[in-house]
């Protein structure tokens, strides 16, 4: 029997679906879920794009049969190749392959080991500036404090005072990657939008070649920036590829875990009985400041972790782009076509999760992960292209909620819903604003 051929909403003549899209993209894709089932067909922004909702078919994109599933294009210039070129995020074949060997080494191992110094003390300096009924927004503080550590142990530098600066600017350059036709307007239209963006991204460039400058002085052959500087050096990269690299880690190496670490505080503030079983495991195993040794006995901690990734995935879907046919879940996948793996979808399924909209982190036991669907839970995505720094995420955002929960809580000044905005990865509307209470 031939392969079917999938449905999918009908949508307006030359807009399709796009509209819909753009008003509520998170909303849009659970309800082509919930109508179309596992393989959907979508047109939005003139682009067919096939939503894929089944784990196993997803297996097939990501893993059993990725060779002939490349990174699209989507927006092309316009879209996240004009801001981070031939990074690490965005380009395929060979290259990928070569930066991908070349920065590997810099993300598991021992290496994670060292990080964990930085991250600690980053996160007790953080601690020392709040004293108990002091007002901060959680989210804005989270990605400052992810900032500082990823430029100190990836790029072998200190942004001592630009944090906000840089937020700033990547908040702005955010903006432009919001679903909707703004992303798809030609840069060099002044639009105030576009204006708005190029500036930040010519600041991000400034730190940039900032945080460069004091790695010739400071820096270490072995860090991230060393080894690819020393590609740069022996002629196998140019310096426009490494500011392509060292902006993807700007953006993506801080963005996601920051995000986690301030669903989790909100999650927790909005649940007593997790934050209190999280408050009485740090104090039952954390003597003084966390440690990596601390971690393994650090299970509802990594619990919250993972359940926080489900509820509220930063990065909510991954696209793909078939090279030649296919066949996903026994639905004919026409060469060419852009796939969609929507995590947010497969999180909130009720044939993976019990109540999937509630936070429940100790249904992470070891039996239910055995039994889970291997991508029915995929947070960082999966296979050869899985994130490069999935280890060093996990590590991290572990580590920030340990040192600052065995000093703090924190108090949800607003009872208002979280209500949520995805751009190139999920973010809160609004901020999200906390009192800090000593513990």
């Amino acid at each position: 029997m031939a392969d079917r051929v999938p449905s999918g909403p009908e949508g307006v003549p030359i807009l399709g679906s796009s509209l819909h899209y753009a008003d509520d993209p998170l909303g849009f894709m659970e309800r082509v879920a919930d109508e179309y089932g596992d393989v959907a067909r979508i047109d939005v922004y003139s682009q067919e794009v096939y939503q894929v909702t089944d784990p196993e078919a997803i297996r097939r994109v990501l893993v059993t049969n990725a060779e002939n599933y490349e990174k699209p294009s989507l927006g092309g210039d316009e879209g996240l190749g004009g801001l981070l070129g031939d990074g690490l995020l965005t380009s395929n074949g060979e290259h990928w392959r070569r930066q991908r060997t070349v920065m590997q080494p810099s993300f598991y191992g021992d290496k994670l080991d060292d990080y964990a110094d930085t991250i600690v003390r980053d996160s007790k300096t953080l601690a020392d500036s709040w004293y108990d009924g002091k007002h901060v927004d959680i989210h804005r503080e989270m990605s400052e404090l992810t900032l500082r550590i990823v430029v100190e142990s990836l790029l072998g530098s200190r942004i001592d005072g630009m944090e906000r600066t840089i937020r700033e600017a990547l908040l702005e350059v955010g903006e432009r990657f919001r679903p909707g036709p703004q992303g798809f307007v030609p840069e060099e239209i002044p639009t105030p939008r576009n204006v708005r963006y190029r500036r930040s991204v010519e600041t991000l460039d400034r730190v940039l070649r900032d945080i460069r400058r004091q790695h010739d002085v400071h820096g270490e052959a072995d860090d991230l920036l060393g080894k690819l500087l020393g590609e740069e050096e022996s002629g196998l990269l140019g310096s426009e590829q490494v500011r392509n690299e060292m902006m993807t880690m700007l953006l993506a190496g801080h963005d996601t875990t920051a995000l986690t670490l301030t669903y989790a505080w909100y999650l927790l503030s909005t649940h007593p009985e997790a934050e209190e079983q999280f408050h009485d495991e740090l104090d039952s195993v954390v003597d003084g400041s966390p440690t990596v040794a601390d971690l393994a006995e650090l299970d509802y901690l990594e619990r919250v972790v993972m359940e926080t990734m489900r509820l509220y995935p930063p990065a909510y879907v991954i696209y793909r782009q078939a090279e030649n046919e296919d066949t996903l879940a026994g639905f004919h996948i026409p060469a060419d076509t852009v796939v969609a793996t929507p995590q947010w979808v497969v999180h909130h399924d009720e044939r993976f999760f019990d109540a999937p909209e509630a936070f429940r982190p100790e249904r992470w036991t070891k039996e239910f992960r055995r039994e889970l669907p291997e991508f029915a839970y995929f947070p960082f995505g999966g296979g050869s292209r899985k994130c490069i720094g999935d280890g060093f995420a996990m590590r991290e955002a572990k580590l920030v909620l340990a040192t600052l929960g065995s000093r703090f809580d924190f108090e949800l000044v607003s009872d208002a819903p979280l209500s949520l905005v995805p751009f190139v990865t999920i973010h809160p509307e609004n901020p999200v604003e906390m009192t800090v209470r000593t513990r």
